[in-house]
């Protein structure tokens, strides 16, 4: 037991060397296939379907992941990558890692509010309903 879990710790020690390695070199290449099979076994009646949903939402997450691998940056890969490879390898987990770093950083600028509503057109509240800024009125 204790051999088996020293060669777990070191698979996945060198599975995270390798990802922080593949960082630079652009998006690696994971098994999502069997993350997706093993997946089956949670989704209920239709196993196939189940299986085909997870390979596409897999291949749309690399497909992103490839388009904009190198506007990331390399912390925020390297520990997204880090948390997309265990316990099941899946892109969709890296995107969805790196998706919320890159949206965090955005809310943490000092003018992100601004930048985030650029080009959004204000939104007027309905006849009769107070604006957001407004304070509520006492509705005796």
């Amino acid at each position: 037991m204790k051999r088996l879990c020293a060669s777990s710790a070191w698979l996945l020690l060198f599975a995270v060397i390798s990802a922080a390695q593949a960082v630079g070199a652009g998006v690696p290449k994971l098994d999502v296939e069997q993350s997706c099979r093993e997946a089956q076994t949670f989704s209920g009646t239709d196993n196939k379907l189940a299986y085909k949903g997870c390979m596409q939402d897999e291949n749309d997450a690399l497909k992103q992941l490839q388009q904009n691998w190198s506007r990331f940056k390399p912390e925020n890969r390297s520990t997204c990558l880090a948390q997309g490879l265990s316990p099941m390898p899946s892109y969709v987990e890296i995107l969805t890692c790196i998706e919320m770093y890159d949206s965090a950083g955005m809310l943490n600028k000092g003018s992100a509010a601004g930048q985030m509503n650029e080009g959004v057109p204000p939104v007027t509240p309905a006849p009769g309903v107070p604006a957001a800024s407004s304070p509520p009125t006492g509705g005796k």
